[in-house]
């Protein structure tokens, strides 16, 4: 089966970058090859961590009872990531 596909001149810029670099014959090949990566990156993501719809609904239960979170402080959390940081390895 072969469909055609409209695409921006921007993203048809990059694919023939990305066809070059590549050294594919074609606007096509490079067009497939980036669907192709894209379908199996999405496959192979891992969107539940493992865990079953019920045990996600208890997490997302378990942190609405747990109340109202603190405001964002940004300047807190930098400090606690120097902190981190300057730990030595474990």
């Amino acid at each position: 089966m072969s469909t055609k596909v409209t695409i921006s001149d921007d993203l048809a810029a990059l694919l023939e970058e990305r066809r070059k670099a590549d050294g594919l014959a074609s606007l096509d090949a490079a067009a497939e090859a980036a669907i192709v990566s894209g379908l199996a990156a999405d496959i192979r993501e891992d969107h539940d961590g493992g865990r079953s719809v019920a045990e996600i609904q208890a997490l997302i239960d378990e942190a609405d009872a747990s109340g109202q979170t603190a405001p964002w402080d940004s300047a807190e959390a930098r400090a606690e990531a120097t902190r981190r940081a300057a730990r030595p390895p474990v």
